[in-house]
């Protein structure tokens, strides 16, 4: 009789357990996904049951814009742009970094702005050799938005390669929001003919740069009449170059030559004169990879670099016209970018002294960044 009591009891005891078991299961979930409830919880679905759905994601860059004027601290923006395909909005963010030699402690104002969304800031802390100033996040439509523009500006004293004193560092760029490269060639080399700007314009690489673009565009034109009747000019010591070329690229030393708007405006004037469907575009402040683009589509693309890539360039005189502060730099030179190559990392150039060679990618790109990123395409 034990025998069998202690049969019941024990079965008794083996129900209990397992009616307290699978409670327990039930309201767990099972036992692989333990632990894993919350970030599953969270994913799509089409229907009860179904796999998570992936979101495919469209465009994620990201990249840096730095200030141009070659001081001694460096305003830089770190920036990002992300898209997936199920959604029409584009989420950007950035932090604004400066870099400077040494520790800096006066309080500073400054702002970060991007497509006109305008956020100022300030701090009072001790600034050491890297330091980030601020954050920046939003999200905008994607539609009509393919061009971001980022500016930044901290008002921070510092000098350049030359003494000169600068008030303030100041960075700009416009990335362009595009879908993803995958589409890209891994090489692209285009056929452009070398037109040397010796003996007639010794200054004149912009005017001469113009010049071979238009030619390969099947433009029959020279650089002696481009100089002439269609670049806008002004005495070397009051012009802005931003506005017109300071001196005549006939003059080999005083003349200081001009930036992407001058060329930009020559252009589209040689255009609408002579007829057809091109225009000139000022895409200063893109990214190396949007000018390795735009030759994969067949376009040359005139960018500012340096004459000697094996030094920086450096500011040498610093200009006040009309209350306006202008930078001259030294060892600088406009160029033709006509090739890429990803695999070998190297960029081809068309030099308007009338060559062409190739050199480091990441060479290349430093110099474009230091000069301040200009560059002119007609398209």
């Amino acid at each position: 009789m034990k025998k069998y009591l202690s049969c019941i009891v024990l079965i008794i005891l083996c129900i209990i357990c397992a009616t307290i078991f699978y409670v327990n299961a039930t309201s767990q979930g099972p036992l692989e996904n333990q632990g894993q409830g919350a970030q599953q919880s969270t994913a799509p679905t089409d229907n009860q049951g179904a796999e998570p759905i992936e979101k495919k994601v469209t465009i994620d860059k990201s990249g840096t814009i730095t200030s141009e004027y070659l001081s001694d601290v460096n305003l830089r923006i770190e920036w990002s742009i992300y898209k997936t395909d199920d959604e029409n909005v584009l989420y950007i963010s950035a932090e604004l970094y400066l870099d400077t030699p040494e520790q800096i402690t006066n309080a500073s104002t400054g702002y970060i702005m991007v497509n006109g969304d305008k956020r100022s800031f300030s701090t009072k802390t001790m600034i050491g050799t890297t330091n980030l100033l601020t954050a920046y996040s939003t999200k905008i439509n994607s539609y009509g938005n393919d061009e971001i523009y980022f500016e930044a500006f901290f008002d921070v004293k510092s000098s350049s390669a030359v003494g000169d004193t600068i008030n303030g560092a100041f960075a700009k760029g416009t990335v362009i929001a595009r879908e993803s490269y995958l589409g890209m060639s891994s090489a692209k080399k285009l056929d452009l003919g070398l037109i040397s700007k010796f003996p007639e314009l010794p200054s004149g690489d912009e005017i001469t740069s113009l010049c071979m673009v238009l030619n390969y565009l099947k433009y029959d034109v020279n650089k002696c009449d481009l100089n002439d009747l269609y670049l806008a000019k002004g005495p070397a010591h009051y012009t802005d170059v931003f506005e017109a070329n300071a001196g005549n690229p006939k003059d080999t030393y005083n003349s200081y030559g001009c930036m992407p708007p001058v060329i930009v405006n020559a252009a589209n004037k040689y255009i609408s004169i002579n007829g057809g469907k091109y225009c000139a575009y000022n895409i200063s402040g893109v990214s190396a990879i949007e000018l390795y683009y735009e030759v994969s589509l067949g376009n040359p693309v005139i960018v500012w670099a340096c004459e000697d890539f094996d030094f920086t360039p450096s500011i040498f005189r610093t200009l006040i016209i009309d209350g306006k502060t202008v930078y001259l730099k030294s060892n600088v030179n406009t160029l033709v970018l006509i090739g890429y190559n990803f695999e070998a990392k190297t960029v081809t150039l068309a030099d308007p002294s009338g060559v062409t060679f190739d050199m480091e990618m990441d060479l290349f790109e430093a110099r474009f960044s230091q000069v301040g990123s200009y560059a002119v395409v007609i398209k």
